[in-house]
């Protein structure tokens, strides 16, 4: 179970190792680096305090003058993107995404379980209209609920 970042780890761990049986995913941080790069900023409202923006930018300005972006240099970006190596996952999926996360964009859930089904894998998404970026409120018992649902389907 990961979120946020941490659903960034859960499926970068899928992807190298076949002992994760069952993951689920809540407001990941699960798009490809082209829509990291590219998308985030456009799809939430959400923005850092000034100074984590300002080492956010010079950070990606860095890696863009060292490997150039995902456009001008695919083979670099798409070795190092959990989403272009998601033939190595053998765990089925469950996606959880609040319409109203202000923080990481929900388009990037869909986007995920597009490509694992395009990838021939297991997986579900459920999305919660109105929720934020941690499902809190009243979609939390749901997301809890669907996520155990998922956990005793696969693991028991």
């Amino acid at each position: 179970w990961g979120h946020s970042m941490g659903g960034n780890i859960t499926l970068r761990s899928l992807v190298i190792s076949s002992d994760i049986k069952a993951a689920v995913i809540w407001g990941g941080v699960v798009g490809t680096y082209d829509d990291l790069m590219n998308n985030w900023s456009r799809r939430v409202s959400y923005r850092p305090p000034p100074r984590e923006m300002a080492l956010r930018n010079r950070s990606r300005a860095d890696l863009v003058v060292r490997y150039g972006t995902p456009q001008s240099n695919p083979s670099f970006w798409n070795a190092i993107d959990p989403n272009y190596n998601l033939q190595f996952i053998k765990a089925p999926v469950q996606l959880d995404a609040g319409l109203a996360d202000e923080e990481v964009p929900w388009q990037f859930s869909v986007g995920l379980k597009q490509r694992l089904e395009q990838a021939g894998k297991t997986v579900e998404l459920f999305t919660y209209p109105g929720a934020d970026h941690n499902i809190s409120g009243f979609s939390f018992d749901l997301a809890m609920q669907n996520s155990l649902d998922f956990f005793n389907r696969y693991l028991k």
